[in-house]
């Protein structure tokens, strides 16, 4: 997963609410030795004291000797005077992100000796004195990010040799010394991510063996060089996204045995060098999304044998050549999106025998070669929406005898073949939306018994053969909304026995006679309707059953709570006979049926 900056202060600042709303639920231990605008609570051996967004100026006084867990954050304290704790030595977690503070003084954590957790994130903190954490040779975790550190010493660290976490993320750092993180030899994780950094030097990484997950994303690097990461033979997960790297030198990540997870997305690489990633056997998921690779060389991924995600959508790809995958029979998923792919070679995906989801969507494709996709059984989910193809042909996606899930959204597709969908057994949605269709041949569908979700909206079609929909029993979901329909043929829905959503919006229908039972939602907004006689079931319908054909709906909206509630209105507005027009159906007055 992708790291999101910030992340840990936050559930700090949830834990420390939610603990505090707590205390007041279950009553707190606010005895006498107790700070005044604090909040003190016991459980068994441990003390913890909360005075986390108390707007303190300064730390408050007579904090308990045997506090174990002390909360700071959210004040104004601009300034941690020295010997601050001093009597606190049973002091484990400490937090003061967020609290404002500019200045902390050389011994502001004497006495701190038990301390393991300290939080020191969203503050205004522009240097640290070299003895700062010298009281505290106990620490796992240390927070520093989003801060305005823009330089550290070289032996601010030193000491701090059972510190597990490291997070120096978001703050000015342009360059580091190279002893900076000598002597943690139990450093797990660092975060330097989200700095001004433009160069790593060999050095910088000396002695970190133990280090597991590496975040450098977010900074100015241009090229990574060989040897930088030698020293770090355990390392895990390796961020380098949001960069402007231009070039990785070959033999970057050699040694790198133990690597799972490299990312490189984000940044400025035109192409890849023989030998990329050698060594790398070990590797599981690379990104390459969002830089300028124009080609790929044969063998670029010829060692990593257990790759399951390749990401190289929003690159400037023009083609594919046959076996470019060949070595990635462990790979699962594909992303080539949004790159300048024109055509796919035949064998462009063979070697792919474990792939389980591909996006080509956003390439203008013009066709699919024949037997593009043999091989690919295994694939269940494949997006080809934004692209140009024009015609289905017939047995366009044979090979996919597994294919689950087929996106066309958008793709331009004019004409289908009879056979065009042929061999896809397993099939369980289709999406046609937004295509170019004026007629489906009447066989289109044969062989889909399995099909849930057919989505054929804003299209072109004008009407329907009677037997297109037979073979789709289990249809569960059918949008065939915007588009040219005047009628629906008799029987033409009466094989969807499963059918619960049917959206007929915005066509060009007079008459709808409903006769799929199991109904729950049924939208028909946008047609002319002529409201006589053929439609009192339908009125019928959407009077006893209001919650099947809704007068409207409220939208779900991501926005925040003050916007105003959006509405998807469901009107079946009459356009006929004259004496009705502009009226809802299910405003019509019974009397104007009574002779039906």
């Amino acid at each position: 997963m992708e790291r999101s900056g910030g992340t840990p202060a936050l559930a700090v600042l949830l834990a420390s609410w939610a603990v505090l709303s707590l205390s007041g639920a279950l009553g707190a231990v606010a005895g006498p030795r107790c700070p005044a605008p604090c909040v003190c609570s016991t459980d068994a051996t441990e003390l913890s004291v909360f005075c986390g967004s108390r707007n303190l100026t300064q730390l408050p006084e007579f904090v308990p000797n045997g506090t174990t867990a002390l909360w700071l954050d959210g004040n104004e304290l601009d300034t941690v005077p020295e010997a601050a704790f001093q009597n606190l030595s049973s002091l484990n977690f400490l937090n003061l992100q967020g609290s404002q503070v500019r200045r902390l003084e050389p011994d502001a954590l004497l006495g701190l000796g038990a301390l393991s957790y300290l939080h020191l994130q969203r503050n205004q903190l522009r240097s640290l004195d070299p003895r700062t954490f010298v009281p505290t040779p106990g620490l796992a975790f240390l927070g520093l990010d989003h801060n305005l550190l823009n330089r550290l010493e070289g032996s601010l660290f030193r000491g701090l040799g059972h510190l597990w976490e490291l997070n120096l993320g978001w703050n000015g750092l342009a360059v580091l010394p190279d002893v900076a993180f000598q002597g943690l030899a139990s450093l797990s994780e660092l975060v330097l991510a989200g700095n001004r950094l433009t160069y790593l030097q060999p050095a910088l990484f000396r002695g970190l063996g133990e280090l597991r997950e590496l975040d450098l994303s977010g900074n100015a690097l241009r090229v990574i060089k060989v040897g930088v990461f030698v020293q770090v033979p355990k390392l895990q997960k390796l961020y380098l996204s949001r960069n402007l790297l231009t070039a990785v030198a070959p033999g970057a990540f050699l040694g790198m045995k133990a690597l799972r997870w490299l990312d490189l997305s984000h940044n400025r690489l035109a192409s890849l060098p023989d030998g990329a990633f050698p060594g790398l056997m070990g590797l599981q998921v690379l990104r390459l999304a969002h830089n300028a690779l124009s080609r790929l060389r044969p063998g670029t991924f010829q060692d990593l044998h257990f790759l399951e995600e390749l990401q190289l959508g929003h690159n400037r790809l023009g083609q594919l050549g046959a076996g470019t995958f060949q070595s990635l029979g462990q790979l699962e998923v594909l992303t080539l999106n949004d790159n300048a792919l024109r055509v796919l070679e035949p064998g462009a995906f063979s070697g792919l025998t474990s792939m389980a989801v591909m996006n080509l969507s956003g390439n203008c494709l013009r066709t699919l070669p024949a037997q593009v996709f043999q091989g690919l059984g295994h694939l269940h989910s494949l997006h080809l929406g934004g692209s140009c193809l024009g015609h289905l042909p017939p047995h366009a996606f044979a090979g996919l005898s597994g294919l689950r899930r087929l996106f066309l959204q958008g793709s331009g597709v004019a004409a289908v073949d009879a056979l065009s969908l042929q061999g896809l057994p397993e099939l369980l949605e289709l999406d046609l939306t937004g295509n170019l269709l004026s007629e489906l041949p009447p066989e289109l569908f044969q062989g889909l018994g399995k099909l849930e979700y057919l989505l054929l909206s804003r299209n072109r079609l004008e009407a329907l053969a009677p037997e297109v929909l037979g073979p789709l029993h289990r249809a569960f979901w059918l949008d065939i909304s915007h588009n040219r329909l005047r009628a629906l043929p008799e029987g033409l829905l009466s094989p969807l026995g499963r059918l619960r959503y049917l959206n007929l919006g915005n066509n060009s229908l007079t008459v709808f006679v409903p006769r799929t039972p199991g109904l729950q939602h049924l939208w028909l907004e946008g047609n002319p309707w002529d409201c006589g006689c053929a439609l009192k079931p339908l009125r019928d319908l959407a009077l006893s059953q209001p919650g099947v054909v809704p007068r409207f709906v409220q939208a779900a909206l991501d926005a925040d709570d003050h916007q105003p509630p959006v509405y998807a209105y469901n009107n079946i507005t009459c356009a006929s006979p004259p004496g009705l027009a502009g009226l809802d159906l299910r405003d019509v007055d019974e009397a104007h049926f009574a002779q039906c």
